[in-house]
């Protein structure tokens, strides 16, 4: 009798990460299969670049709602499970969601690694540990959470809750658990535009001012190999970081202008002025139900802070490599232009 493939699940299949982590499956581990946890196989079949991709078998399911899916025959023998699903919005407007799918949803993850008998690892992001008032700090992978910094910002709160919990039920049920984080995600294939969006706004002219403060952006196609080999490699350390570049808002514009000739907007405001027109924009916003045409407040807050990773492991133990930013750039600005209205 043939020996079965090896499979491994992935949560957030259909998300900008989880394209790029199948496609480096099938590059790098072409005998290997994922098992693609969707909520919707219609999800799946919708979006036109899964065609190519038959290394892949889709699950229906969640990470939070009915659980009927975990007793699916094909998740016998997993060899392994990766967690990129989560809800990322940058407001304090309605979290439970976000509390349940990015804590909750988690701890189930870990829950069902141990009943699989298989290692973890949980991409959670950057701004756990790597958020400062100044520019020249940077957060390696034995760096303390910086929750009086985040801890108002819903997202990075559950992500800091989640980190936490999901380390104590592993260790407490035997499962081997890395975390991965990186920065913001750019490059091409951003179809649902929930990564790359800020830069899109940025095409279209819709920004009117800029804030001085920092950002830290990888490109997708570099973290996506590294975290299926963060689950294989031996020493499987419990936190990898993958830095791509740091840099100052305006900065970036001033390098995106530079790679596509679309001028940025001429205003950088002081953040105090800033945030009191978008806080009163949101509240006329909330009143009459349309969107708000500036910045959450919570993004003007993240904004004026700087954002900054350091890597101890990633680069010698998972031959993790951040391409040229410039080139990241090109590629996403491009896939913009060819696939969205501009």
């Amino acid at each position: 009798m043939a020996t079965p493939p090896r499979r491994l699940l992935i949560t957030g299949a259909t998300g900008f990460l989880g394209r790029h982590v199948l496609q480096a499956l099938r590059a790098d581990q072409p005998e290997t299969r994922a098992l693609a946890l969707c909520r919707r196989r219609a999800d799946w079949n919708r979006q036109p670049w899964t065609a190519p991709l038959d290394h892949v078998d889709v699950i229906e399911g969640g990470v939070t709602g009915p659980e009927g899916w975990t007793g699916d025959r094909r998740l016998k023998g997993c060899a392994g499970l990766v967690h990129l699903a989560a809800v990322v919005r940058h407001s304090r407007r309605d979290p439970a969601d976000l509390y349940e799918t990015n804590v909750d949803g988690t701890l189930r993850m870990v829950r069902l690694a141990a009943q699989l008998g298989c290692p973890m690892v949980f991409v959670s992001t950057s701004g756990t540990v790597g958020c400062f008032e100044s520019p020249d700090e940077k957060a390696d992978e034995d760096a303390p959470y910086v929750e009086r910094t985040v801890g108002g910002w819903p997202y990075y709160d559950s992500k800091i809750r989640a980190e936490r919990k999901a380390r104590a039920l592993a260790a407490q049920l035997g499962v081997p658990l890395t975390l991965v984080r990186p920065p913001i995600l750019l490059g091409p294939g951003d179809h649902r535009l929930r990564s790359t969006g800020h830069v899109l706004k940025y095409l279209r002219g819709a920004y009117p001012f800029l804030i001085e403060g920092g950002m830290s952006f990888v490109d997708v196609r570099d973290a996506a190999p590294a975290i299926l080999r963060a689950l294989d490699h031996p020493a499987r350390r419990p936190v990898y970081h993958l830095n791509g570049t740091d840099c100052g808002v305006v900065a970036f514009f001033e390098l995106c202008r530079q790679v596509c000739g679309v001028r940025p907007p001429d205003y950088v405001l002081p953040f105090a002025i800033a945030h009191r027109l978008a806080t009163a924009a949101e509240r006329v916003a909330h009143l009459t139900g349309r969107k708000s045409p500036l910045p959450d407040p919570v993004v003007l807050e993240m904004g004026r802070h700087y954002w900054g990773l350091a890597s101890l492991h990633a680069e010698r133990e998972l031959g993790f490599r951040a391409r040229p930013p410039r080139q990241t750039l090109a590629d996403t600005i491009d896939w913009l232009r060819r696939n969205t209205a501009v």
